[in-house]
């Protein structure tokens, strides 16, 4: 990783989605990347050409990986100047099915392991010195209700019941930490349940965003203001960013 590079961010979750449109955005704008999720291949393929990143892997779905995960990451890269958590899962079923062992899985992924890095990257001579910026994804499933989500809703909602007494805390260590709340963004992830849709059920998913469906670089500018100097006075928020959805009632 180059010395000169504005910051190193580690973007957990980078292989897709909002993570790789995030990691791509960091590097193109001068930040140093450190690549992971649990698939390794995936990440070399995804960036091979540039020389700005490290790849470290991780199976976040396995909590009880990540301290030495965070550890290595230390050991290889040194302290950090970001954090971006981007890992995550979606189950879509009725409460009948939301059996202990789906609750385990989708929280583990979605909940427990990004309080787990925040604990991790939290201790002292982790984060730069100057200071550190944490940000976690939520989703517009957790304000309002649809059928088959109680469970993702849940695990995402939990983040933002999280932030408010986490961000006071971690101020005292000069980090800050902000919440994404995203809407639809055309991912691997959402493409699944979209294809799914009728045709007339689609329709009213697409007329109900002004500004259409979202794209992942969307979702990255955002992130990219929060990890930047721009954003140093913002903290414990959570940002809707939707495409005007909410807005319309």
């Amino acid at each position: 990783m180059n010395a000169n590079a504005d910051g190193k961010i580690l973007v957990a979750g980078a292989s897709r989605g909002i993570g790789l449109a995030t990691a791509k955005m960091l590097l193109k704008r001068g930040y140093g990347v450190i690549a992971s999720s649990r698939n390794i291949d995936v990440l070399k393929e995804a960036f091979a050409s540039d020389e700005n990143v490290e790849i470290i892997a991780c199976d976040f779905s396995d909590v009880d990986s990540i301290a030495n995960f965070a550890e290595r990451v230390n050991k290889e890269a040194g302290p950090i100047d970001g954090l971006v958590y981007t890992a995550g899962m979606q189950l879509t079923m009725p409460i009948s099915m939301n059996k202990p062992d789906n609750v385990k899985k989708i929280f583990a992924l979605n909940t427990f392991a990004p309080i787990e890095l925040i604990r991790c990257f939290a201790k002292k001579k982790m984060t730069a010195e100057k200071g550190a910026s944490f940000v976690l994804i939520s989703s517009l499933a957790a304000h309002e209700g649809a059928q088959g989500k109680s469970l993702y809703a849940a695990s995402k909602g939990a983040l933002e019941g999280f932030l408010p007494s986490a961000a006071i805390e971690l101020a005292q260590r000069k980090i800050r930490l902000n919440v994404i709340v995203p809407g639809i963004i055309e991912t691997d992830m959402s493409k699944e349940f979209l294809d799914k849709m009728a045709e007339e059920q689609r329709a009213m998913i697409d007329g109900s965003y002004p500004l259409g469906l979202g794209a992942p670089e969307d979702a990255a500018s955002l992130i990219h203001w929060l990890l930047s100097p721009e954003s140093k006075w913002a903290t414990g928020q959570s940002y809707i960013i939707d495409g005007g959805h909410m807005v319309r009632g």
